[in-house]
């Protein structure tokens, strides 16, 4: 063993590093990219979160005198407006119906929660041994959001109980869980977007890396020699990997089911349904990739640059709202968001197309878009 030998292959490698363009840029690049993903994520706040407030209060002869003619509510609304992990809209209490509003308070379609100020809040509030209960919908689908709001709710009770001379009074936060439960476990939360990165992962490593070496090698084109044509090979592919796909979610629910008693109330049928359109997607995307990939290698490289954003900018792993505004519309552009908020819907809520179309429309937009992507640019090797 030689030193010259050694520093030989050190130069010979560095040399090559340099000359390829693409896996240069990517080690520059890649580092910063994670480093900013990680950094939005555990450093920033969920802010503005979508919450409505009814306030049903009268007022009352109980305000202490430094209040004057505000009353309890209004302070605590006031304190909800001036919180920046809250966004409050408030309902007329005309016509109010709790029912109705509550129906729209699922995945932040309208909003997260729902306060009710009831009718003697500032008047019952000061006197001794009173009960009073402050009504609160929520939508308990997404632990974090949900821990937040309830989280600012609580410190707008202290802030107004802080005003109160009389200590002894009872005020109660009765949670109204419009969707999911406060009994979900960590796993319950996770388990559609672990689906939906799992097709994916799957899908990024085996379609991009698999049709990659058919077209180097020339199978695509002594398949296309045939009468079979570009969209048969395209389509063909698409088909049977996302029948695997299916499959391996199946795995996936059962290994949950049995080792971890996941939490699944909707529909198992139309779950699959949403994962199939899902996995088209996402062989659209790994399609492209390998479309633009000269070698196996460059193949791979293109891994990290489509699994990254998909992983982070969908709410997998961070809250979509955690991010800056500017990054939130690059989520919507991702199908694994929708992926992760549909599955959520019919996995914890048992919830229906009804719940949802918005959503899935926008789904299957992305998944014509890429896909008539695929179709268009990929050019077999001549």
């Amino acid at each position: 063993m030689g030193m010259k030998q050694i520093l030989a292959i050190v130069k010979k490698n560095m040399q090559s590093l340099v000359k390829d363009r693409r896996t240069f840029a990517l080690l520059i690049i890649m580092p910063i990219i994670l480093m900013m993903f990680f950094g939005y994520g555990f450093n920033q706040d969920i802010k503005n979160i979508p919450i409505k407030v009814v306030n049903l209060d009268e007022g009352g002869p109980g305000i202490p005198p430094l209040i004057n003619d505000t009353t309890f509510s209004s302070m605590g609304i006031q304190f909800l407006q001036e919180d920046d992990r809250v966004q409050v809209s408030q309902l007329s209490p005309v016509n109010f119906s709790l029912s109705d509003e509550e129906s729209k308070i699922y995945g932040g379609n309208d909003y997260f929660a729902l306060i009710v100020f009831p009718v003697n809040f500032t008047e019952d509030l000061p006197k001794t041994n009173s009960t009073i209960n402050l009504i609160v919908a929520i939508d308990g689908s997404q632990v974090q959001i949900a821990g937040s709001i309830k989280a600012t709710i609580i410190e707008m009770i202290n802030y107004i109980s802080n005003s109160i001379t009389v200590n002894k009074t009872r005020l109660l936060l009765n949670f109204d869980y419009v969707a999911g439960n406060p009994n979900l476990k960590p796993i319950d939360t996770l388990a559609p977007g672990i689906l939906s990165f799992a097709i994916l992962l799957f899908m990024i490593l085996n379609v991009t890396g698999g049709f990659t070496k058919e077209k180097i090698s020339g199978t695509i084109n002594r398949v296309l020699v045939t009468k079979t044509t570009k969209s048969d090979l395209l389509l063909g592919y698409m088909l049977g990997n996302s029948v695997i796909a299916l499959v391996q979610s199946s795995l996936l629910l059962i290994i949950g089911a049995f080792l971890f008693n996941l939490y699944i109330v909707g529909n198992l049928l139309l779950l699959y349904f949403i994962l199939f359109i899902y996995s088209l997607s996402c062989i659209g995307v790994s399609i492209l990739a390998a479309s633009a990939a000269k070698t196996e290698l460059q193949a791979f490289q293109f891994i990290p640059i489509i699994l990254i954003p998909f992983m982070f900018f969908s709410g997998f792993i961070f809250p979509v709202q955690s991010f800056p505004d500017v990054l939130q519309w690059v989520a919507k552009a991702i199908p694994m968001t929708y992926s992760i908020d549909i599955s959520r819907a019919i996995m914890i809520n048992g919830l229906g197309f009804g719940s949802f179309l918005n959503e899935f429309l926008i789904l299957i937009g992305l998944t014509i878009m890429f896909l008539s992507l695929a179709i268009l640019i990929f050019r077999p090797k001549k």
